[in-house]
């Protein structure tokens, strides 16, 4: 008598290996979500990051003042000169992101003078979906400075 039968599978059998691989497919989808939304986290950090040098670099090229506007109610920044009507940048503030107020500096009195100088150095906190960042302004041109901690 034979082990194995000509026949092929029977449909339980291939019912089960079927459950099997969509199982074992899906699981990396669970990892991506998670990376998907940590990246989308940073992208915005090194956004804002990156929108505020230009602020300070506007400042100086154009010998105006600069500020920004931080709406988090209304779920935008926006980045604008003394010497424009409209703003330099407007970007959205993803879910998830907020700003505390017990800082002594904070991104609503963030601007930047005409000579490219912020006004008032100090850290600012920004509380992220899984981390949190501090922004570090230092007196005179010097850039800024983003840290990360968990």
């Amino acid at each position: 008598m034979p082990i194995f039968s000509s026949k092929g599978y029977t449909l339980p059998e291939t019912i089960i290996v079927l459950l099997l691989l969509s199982v074992l497919a899906g699981v990396p989808f669970i990892h991506f979500s998670s990376a998907y939304e940590s990246t989308r986290e940073d992208h915005f950090v090194q956004q804002l990051q990156a929108d505020l040098v230009y602020s300070q670099h506007y400042a100086y090229t154009h010998n105006t003042s600069t500020r920004l506007d931080w709406k988090e109610e209304e779920g935008y920044y926006a980045i604008s000169g003394n010497d424009r009507i409209e703003p330099l940048i407007r970007r959205t503030i993803p879910e998830g992101f907020f700003s505390p107020t017990a800082s002594k500096l904070q991104f609503h009195t963030l601007s930047y003078t005409g000579k490219g100088n912020i006004k008032k150095a100090g850290t600012i906190s920004l509380h992220g979906p899984s981390r949190s960042y501090r922004f570090i302004f230092q007196i005179g041109r010097g850039r800024l400075r983003v840290e990360t901690s968990p």
